[in-house]
């Protein structure tokens, strides 16, 4: 066993290779969505490909997809694997996330013998495919979407494959940008093989090898140890997907997660199938999901290594969407990888009641706008990634317009000065959007709102973007955020490019149309009605909320000097709670589900009084655990004063038959 100063030595030197790699990657990149947005990742592993290091800045959608990439190139080569070697990988049905996302890894040898590797993974702008940026919402397979590359030997002892390579960028679009961030992870990686072998100098081979086992196991046992403190047994959670983009019908995430002593066993089973869409993802991303949550919840302060993904089990039927086959599309990887860590955060929100959040916007909102530029290889790409609000908790509001935990050092939104030296486009409005946040004793926080203006005919408007339709959720009895939304603007009337909110693929601009991006709020937490009268009015005067919304959504009525009027407060508030639509929980001997929908079963004069109609969805909550959300079954034969869940659900609402859940409708835009 290592002495504890020297292990901490070393594991600080490994961090600080990692950090390096990141500092070269940001200041010799070619693509702003590197250098700008900082969408990548860099790692250091094991010899057989388990993660030994990373940075808390990587973005933790890679945490778990590097070293299962890694894992696949060594079964692959075995041993054809050599000092001077490089491979390419981004297929996502062998570990990738994306096909933008390529993953370059470097074998690092000491004395001739393969001891580590070091890795890089990077968004590229553009892989090829159907549409400019390679990533939108219309797709039906993955050939569309780019270059695939499986496991690839790209460089043999020293001697790169420059015909690969020329046939790669020549399948890409702006291939000066692809070719410069290609020789930006090369550097990184050669860098970081250099910096190794002066710690495995410096340590001794054996010394250095045996404390990265110690750190790895270390890793473990503290991981195990805060699992062992959770209550055992089954917690159940759903999500949905609201479209593949070419139909409404919604994809669902069914979890049951079980806490068996120091373990965990996420079991995915009952999700849906693989789709046409772009909505689908490779085996990793579900364990990326789970492991990246229980780092976050239950142990958010020790180094990332591959100890922490030890305690974890996951089953993810082969074909559903969440371990899809070729030639599924793969490109909203993100869009599935944010809903799959909402459920999972769910789900530990009953097992730590404690740090049950709203949710957050849960889209990485791809915006790609292009068209012909002669400055560089012809065309112009701009590809833009707006955050949203982000979820409350117990005591704290969310934050507006920025990334949330799961998304590492991502940057929220792109500066204008970036956008504009570099495309025919001008940023005319950029501001957080009124009265987008989740409702609640703790509000979430609000979005933004993106308006960018087109100087150049033959462009194009590309999205994938999900939660247009179904909004974030919120906990604790609070309303659900607006939703996405991304529309153009065409001589100041609106227009919708695609009939599938949110998806979208090569829809044609022209000089002065105007792209139009709003992004979704955070959930909220607790009911609305309890919220501080004094922070509503601070959101008012801020102009984050108006005078209706305060009045309609919170019970806050002000006066004419903006203040607070308590005695209008109090009756707008008693107003508010007695119009509740409150229903008695029954339940059903029978499974309530029309395809991926949950059912709910209300009567019309329920119906009547929610202003919904039949197929419209809904959410119930008792105001203690999570909102339970669900499609409304309306019929004349049930009772007046109840809603009918199948017993499922009252294990996701947490309550029991019998029980009072208020009822309203699911909008994507609240009311203002």
């Amino acid at each position: 066993m290592q002495e504890l100063g020297e292990l901490e030595l070393i594991r600080e030197s490994l961090v600080a290779v990692v950090s390096e790699m990141r500092a070269n990657v940001i200041h010799s990149s070619y693509s702003s969505i590197i250098y700008e947005g900082h969408d990548f990742s860099c790692a250091l592993l094991t010899a057989d490909g388990r993660q030994v290091a990373q940075s808390i800045d990587d973005h933790p959608i890679h945490l778990f997809a590097v070293p299962y990439s890694t894992q696949q190139v060594v079964q692959q080569f075995a041993s054809d694997i050599h000092e001077g070697d490089i491979f390419l990988h981004n297929d996502p049905y062998t570990g990738g996330t994306h096909l933008n996302d390529i993953l370059m890894l470097g074998p690092v040898f000491h004395t001739g013998k393969l001891v580590m590797f070091a890795a890089v993974r990077c968004h590229w702008g553009d892989v090829g495919g159907m549409s400019a940026g390679s990533i939108s919402g219309r797709v039906k397979e993955v050939f569309q979407e780019g270059m695939r590359v499986v496991p690839t030997k790209i460089c043999d002892r020293g001697v790169m494959n420059e015909a690969f390579l020329t046939l790669l960028f020549d399948n890409m679009r702006v291939p000066t940008e692809r070719r410069g961030d290609f020789n930006t992870m090369q550097g990184a990686v050669r860098r970081a093989a250099d910096h190794l072998q002066r710690l495995f100098s410096r340590f001794g081979a054996g010394a250095f090898l045996e404390a990265i086992e110690e750190l790895i196991e270390r890793g473990e046992n503290y991981q195990r140890q805060r699992i062992n403190e959770l209550p055992d047994g089954d917690f159940f959670a759903e999500g949905y997907i609201e479209s593949d983009g070419h139909n409404l019908e919604p994809l669902v995430v069914r979890l049951k997660l079980t806490v068996d002593g120091d373990t965990l066993l996420a079991d995915f089973s009952g999700s849906s199938p693989q789709c046409a869409g772009p909505t689908n993802v490779g085996p990793a991303m579900a364990r990326n999901a789970v492991v990246t949550i229980a780092k976050s919840f239950l142990d958010p302060e020790s180094p990332i290594n591959h100890g922490s993904f030890a305690p974890i089990d996951v089953i993810v039927p082969e074909g559903c969407f969440l371990n899809a086959r070729s030639p599924a599309p793969c490109g909203g990887m993100a869009e599935v990888k944010f809903l799959l860590d909402s459920t999972v955060a769910a789900a530990f929100g009953q097992i730590i009641p404690e740090m049950m959040t709203g949710d957050a916007r849960c889209s990485a909102n791809h915006t790609y706008i292009s068209g012909p530029f002669p400055e560089i290889d012809g065309i112009y790409l701009l590809y833009e990634y707006p955050a949203g609000g982000t979820g409350a908790i117990n005591g704290r509001d969310g934050h507006n317009g920025i990334r949330v935990y799961t998304e590492g050092d991502f940057n929220a939104i792109q500066s204008s000065e970036i956008v504009e030296s570099q495309n025919p486009l001008r940023v005319e409005r950029c501001e957080i959007r009124e009265g987008s946040c989740g409702d609640g004793q703790w509000r979430g926080g609000f979005g933004i709102r993106r308006d960018i203006r087109l100087f150049n005919d033959e462009s194009t408007l590309s999205v994938l973007a999900d939660k247009n339709i179904i909004p974030p959720y919120s906990v604790k009895g609070a309303r659900n955020p607006a939703a996405n939304r991304f529309v153009a603007l065409r001589n100041g009337e609106i227009v919708e490019p695609s009939p599938i909110p949110g998806k979208v693929t090569g829809f044609p601009m022209g000089a002065g149309d105007i792209v139009r991006m709003e992004t979704s709020g955070g959930g909220g937490y607790g009911d609305p009605l309890m919220r501080d009268p004094e922070a509503v009015r601070r959101d008012v005067k801020d102009e984050t909320l108006t005078l209706e919304q305060a009045d309609r959504r919170f019970g806050v009525v002000l006066d004419a000097s903006g203040e607070v009027d308590s005695e209008a407060t109090a009756r707008r508030r008693e107003a508010l709670t007695s119009s509740r639509v409150m229903l008695t929980i029954e339940t059903s001997d029978r499974d309530m589900f029309e395809g991926a929908k949950r059912l709910f079963a209300i009567s019309s004069e329920a119906a009547e009084r929610l202003g919904i109609r039949d197929g419209d969805m809904i959410e119930a909550t008792t105001g203690s655990g999570a909102n339970v959300r669900g499609w409304a079954c309306v019929s004349e034969g049930n009772g007046n004063g109840s809603i009918v869940f199948d017993s499922s659900t009252l294990g996701l609402i947490q309550a029991s038959v019998g029980d009072q859940a208020q009822v309203r409708p699911v909008v994507p835009i609240p009311e203002s």
